[in-house]
């Protein structure tokens, strides 16, 4: 298969720097997008490899075929977390604001808050800075690259890939490779679970990179690539699972 004749897509965050550093080197064009623009060219047709948020798969998944590349947290995820402008737990009964860029984070802080007895109202708002969104309540869920700079401004009180693991055990899948069933792209799988095998082979190369690139501290990174797996292994598979059943379970399919 000719790569260039594929249109292949990764997540505009830092959580798939490292997947796609050696394509990247190796100059394999990549489409780069947020999560949820991602599944939108997936409805237009206008990609034909790339992760997608996993409640989107879940939604389409008759038509869609996953593949091996993921992104999951092992326990902490650290960039898809509740922060808090004050000193107010994440137990009490106020409200939540959620960025409109996410599905998956939105409907497993549902899951988490039902599960734990939680009143929190989760409001959804249309912004992704973590300061925009605590102007509308005193907490709120950021994803992605913000949330990794909120972190380093506001509190954190609550990482949603612990919360997941503490509840189930198993790790969160916030997001899968996925093509239309119809489109064989076995080969093009293969090439980036390479170049993740790669990265991580290679990870003091990636994470040098990474520093200059995102202007985010050294250790930070290392931990941060760490937290995270990018293969669909057994447990993950059991984890995207029980997310599917959580989700019925609470009927926000």
């Amino acid at each position: 298969m000719n790569f260039k004749d594929v249109r292949i897509g990764k997540f505009g965050f830092i959580n798939n720097f490292l997947p796609y550093f050696r394509l990247e080197q190796k100059g394999v064009p990549i489409i780069e997008a947020s999560p949820k623009e991602l599944a939108q060219m997936f409805e237009k047709g206008k990609i034909d490899f790339a992760p997608v948020p996993s409640f989107f798969y879940i939604k389409n998944k008759e038509r869609l075929k996953s593949h091996d590349f993921c992104v999951a947290s092992k326990e902490k995820v650290l960039s898809v977390i509740v922060v808090s402008s004050g000193e107010m737990p994440c137990d009490d009964n106020g409200c939540i604001a959620v960025t409109d860029q996410t599905t998956t984070s939105l409907n497993l802080l549902r899951i988490i808050l039902r599960e734990r007895g939680m009143k929190n109202r989760v409001v959804s708002v249309n912004e992704s800075r973590a300061g925009e969104l605590l102007k509308h309540c005193d907490q709120a869920l950021v994803i992605g690259d913000e949330a990794i700079r909120a972190r380093m401004t506001y509190r954190v009180v609550m990482d949603l890939g612990e919360q997941w693991h503490k509840l189930t055990g198993y790790p969160m899948v916030f997001g899968i490779s996925v093509s239309l069933r119809e489109k064989d792209m076995t080969e093009i799988d293969r090439m980036v679970m390479e170049s993740v095998r790669w990265g991580r082979k290679n990870i003091d190369t990636v994470v040098a990179e990474a520093e200059k690139k995102f202007n985010i501290e050294r250790n930070f990174l290392e931990l941060y690539f760490k937290s995270l797996t990018h293969c669909m292994g057994a447990s993950e598979k059991r984890g995207l699972e029980l997310f599917e059943e959580k989700c019925r379970e609470h009927g926000l399919l």
